[in-house]
């Protein structure tokens, strides 16, 4: 969708946010990793028991609770008929966790994987459409748990704080400010060790050393700083948050995806960024003259945000349950391709193939995919291949992320061992796969691999290429 800019004057004359009080809540709790999790249910006002209503799990801004933003808009989805989950993360507010007040992109990550998983055991909750609300610095959280989960329909990232190492040192001080903030977040990694957990305060109007100094609505008590607010900071959390490269989730994010952000808000260029590499499904809605903090709690931009999240939900399908006859014969395709490709069985690959096939590799080569006939691929691969001595391709932890009728996606992990004589060469990484159905066969339209670790000599590859021609 053409990206879209609403002046500040129609925002003006838009509804406001307010929020009905008849929302039915329900405090609920859920188990991950050791840690019990609280939550806060809110359904809408006309939920009848028995029902099952399209779920939303809602996670907000770094530092934040359940009674902050994600909260506010677990609500105005309520009203727009979701059920939708608020709950704080491990080691803030309510919930447990040995660690305080640390932001941890990988333990948010898989909080809120736990929270949706959770959402598809409540009997107020349609399991099949279950979907993900992201604000801040949870939009690269919410990215992150809902690809490749077959737990989430959709995902809804509102005011987004999408990074990579360039944006990390516009912000926080170049390549040396980073520095020492990593190195106060090793020492204080070391004192936690040690049973001394190094904390500032969050959010304060007077404490120049707070890490929110003087920043609204953190430090407005109509606003963010509620009661509830830990308003604490672990220091260890610098090194991974500031490590953390969301803007290239974008890549692997399987879901239909909205974006709803303001060049005024915060680093706008890292959602541009990562809606860029978005593969599939994707839309964008940029609101005029909006701060980062508007979108917090300002009744227009919230107003605008969730309407638009729920418009997205409803549009979007949940995904189609997938029987076991297609779920056996597509997990048969991926492993025939692999298997196959080792064997030098070609025609098995070629069968596992549609007649053209989009390969793309260049999280390893560089360039640009490429679109090509099977047969071609077939005589590159059989020109390749056989000038190893060995290949072992191990693809693991298969997982069909969408079936609409003749097409459909899959993710795997897998593991690449190459080896010439003594000589190795091992790639790790993840697999996306897209499939069609032709008379009754999954076949494999397009295949993109990440690349995640490498080991050993990448140079057998030409050596391979060398060899084959004498081999065969």
């Amino acid at each position: 969708m053409k990206a879209a800019a609403v002046s500040t004057f129609c925002i003006a004359v838009m509804g406001s946010a307010a929020i009905a009080e008849d929302i039915q809540t329900r405090s609920v709790s859920f188990e991950n990793r050791g840690a019990t999790l609280a939550g806060t249910l809110y359904l809408p006002p006309d939920y009848r028991s028995g029902e099952r209503r399209p779920g939303v799990v809602v996670s907000g801004a770094w530092t934040s609770i359940k009674e902050q933003m994600s909260g506010l808009y677990a609500r105005e989805m309520a009203e727009r008929g979701f059920a939708a989950l608020a709950f704080d993360h491990r080691g803030w507010g309510q919930s447990g966790g040995e660690i305080r007040f640390k932001e941890d992109p990988t333990e948010k990550t898989s909080d809120i994987a736990a929270a949706a998983a959770f959402m598809a055991t409540r009997e107020e909750v349609d399991a099949a459409n279950i979907n993900g609300l992201g604000i801040c610095a949870s939009a690269g959280y919410m990215a992150a748990a809902a690809t490749g989960n077959a737990n989430f329909a959709a995902v809804a990232l509102v005011a987004p704080w999408l990074h990579n190492r360039q944006i990390v040192e516009q912000v926080y001080g170049g390549r040396e400010g980073v520095s020492k903030l990593i190195a106060t977040s090793r020492e204080a990694e070391t004192s936690e060790g040690r049973g001394q957990p190094r904390t500032i305060t969050a959010a304060s109007m007077t404490d120049q050393s707070s890490l929110m100094y003087r920043i609204p609505y953190y430090t407005e008590a109509d606003r963010g700083l509620v009661p509830q607010y830990d308003n604490r900071f672990n220091l260890a959390s610098w090194e991974p948050w500031l490590t953390y490269d969301s803007v290239s989730l974008g890549a692997k994010l399987d879901k239909p995806t909205l974006i709803v952000h303001s060049e005024g808000a915060a680093v706008p260029q890292g959602a541009h960024a990562f809606y860029a590499l978005l593969p599939g499904e994707k839309s964008e809605l940029w609101l005029d003259g909006i701060s980062q903090f508007d979108f917090y709690d300002r009744s227009q931009p919230v107003t605008i945000a969730a309407d638009a999240a729920a418009a997205h939900f409803t549009r979007v399908k949940a995904p189609q349950q997938i029987v076991p006859q297609d779920r056996a014969a597509i997990m048969d395709t991926i492993t025939d391709i692999a298997t196959s490709a080792d064997r030098h069985q070609w025609d098995r690959v070629r069968r596992a193939f549609a007649d053209e096939v989009t390969l793309d590799y260049t999280s390893l080569w560089g360039g640009t995919p490429t679109t090509q006939a099977a047969d071609d691929i077939i005589r590159q691969w059989s020109g390749f291949l056989p000038g190893f001595d060995e290949t072992r391709h191990l693809v693991t932890n298969h997982t069909i992320t969408s079936l609409e009728g003749a097409k459909a996606t899959a993710e795997a992990d897998f593991r690449a061992a190459h080896r010439i004589g003594t000589d190795l060469w091992v790639l790790t990484g993840h697999y996306r796969y897209e499939l069609v159905k032709v008379n009754a066969a999954w076949k494999m339209s397009a295949l993109t691999m990440t690349a995640t670790h490498e080991t050993g000599d990448r140079g057998l590859a030409a050596r391979a290429a060398e060899r084959a021609p004498k081999i065969r």
